[in-house]
């Protein structure tokens, strides 16, 4: 019998991102945040000062807003991403907004119906296994389009793992084994 464990991410940057994808689909401001988003990450990636601005606890609140409402200025943010960013300078959660961003773009993708998946196999994939992957996911829900990336990992050992934005499917012959492990651990043989 084949056992499926299938898990959801939360946290604050998803909660975040899904509050502001809301707030921005009311506003009629998607795509526009959504450029912010981008724009935000590049900055994070590229710039230190940035990363500091958003992950140092000891800047205060007062000189994080004005920096983040000078910021919003020069690049033009939307007024919901300025809104979104001055509320989790005030909650002491901007150390979520690279999350956030990432987490945004998912959410924008699922406008269009397409979600991300990360397979990982023990081995190479053939063309014909990748198809029949493609399809199993299809057959779970039509309505979505998924774009699949493919890794190999061979301490899986066999199987699948598959990573959707928000949730890990284990079909790996490494899981089975320490499940089994675990049992037989159990009834103490």
């Amino acid at each position: 019998m084949l056992s499926v464990v299938l898990r959801k991410f939360s946290s604050f940057g998803d909660r975040y991102a899904g509050t502001l994808f809301k707030v921005a689909q009311d506003a009629k401001q998607v795509k526009e945040v959504s450029s912010d988003m981008k724009y935000v990450l590049e900055l994070y990636t590229a710039s230190p000062d940035f990363k500091i601005l958003l992950t140092d606890p000891t800047i205060g609140r007062t000189k994080t807003i004005e920096i983040l409402a000078d910021l919003g200025k020069k690049a033009v943010f939307c007024e919901t991403t300025m809104r979104m960013m001055t509320l989790m300078a005030n909650n002491k959660r901007l150390n979520y907004m690279a999350e956030v961003a990432k987490t945004y773009e998912v959410h924008v993708r699922s406008l269009d119906k397409k979600e991300t998946v990360k397979v990982v196999s023990a081995d190479p994939l053939g063309d014909d296994e990748k198809k029949e992957i493609q399809n199993a996911l299809q057959e779970m829900d039509k309505n979505k389009k998924y774009e699949l990336t493919f890794v190999v990992d061979p301490s899986i050992l066999g199987g699948l793992q598959l990573y959707f934005p928000s949730a890990f499917m284990e079909l790996s012959l490494k899981s089975r084994f320490d499940k089994i492990k675990e049992e037989v651990s159990n009834i103490g043989v």
